[in-house]
């Protein structure tokens, strides 16, 4: 497993990956702070939606961290991730609060994972990603640089798994609150 890289957990039984998750450790959030990540969805929901290639980014404001998604092209996972409408202005949408899950009352169902709320982002009333609880573990103790994420969306009081997803840090972050 060690030996497990970005593009080793889109072939992965979910299974698996549910296993990863269980034993990933809690990222330390100061290592994410001021980082996008590429990201690749994993699943049939995010394959039907057309929805496979996105990054996130992580900020500090004040005293929480605050995260976001970034619309990019969805080409193949071997070419770049582009971002949308273009680089010198990415479309940043689906923005979240992280914290620690074990914090949370009802969203604590992995608390070795940093959750991800976008119930807590901002997001206007009519965003679906107001919907969205992601989790969020470090699968191997040496690697700051990828994530494994497990990802649900609140409807009417049902939490409904969407899909897993993976992260490897990409790039700086330049977004100011």
């Amino acid at each position: 497993m060690a030996d497990m890289n970005f593009f080793s957990f889109l072939r992965i039984q979910p299974f698996v990956l549910e296993a990863i998750l269980l034993q990933g450790k809690r990222p330390d959030v100061s290592k994410l702070i001021g980082w996008e990540f590429k990201g690749h969805n994993i699943g049939l929901l995010p394959r039907l939606g057309r929805i496979l290639k996105f990054k996130k980014g992580f900020v500090s404001f004040g005293d929480e961290v605050i995260g976001y998604n970034v619309l990019v092209e969805q080409n193949s996972p071997s070419e770049p991730w582009v971002a949308l409408p273009d680089e010198s202005s990415p479309k940043r949408h689906g923005f979240f609060k992280v914290y620690p899950a074990e914090f949370s009352p009802k969203h604590n169902l992995y608390p070795n994972a940093l959750l991800l709320d976008y119930s807590k982002g901002g997001n206007p009333i009519w965003d679906p990603s107001r919907v969205l609880r992601d989790y969020l573990v470090q699968p191997f103790e040496d690697n700051d640089d990828l994530y494994l994420g497990k990802a649900y969306a609140e409807i009417f009081g049902k939490t409904i798994f969407v899909g897993f997803f993976v992260l490897e840090r990409y790039n700086k972050s330049n977004f100011k609150i």
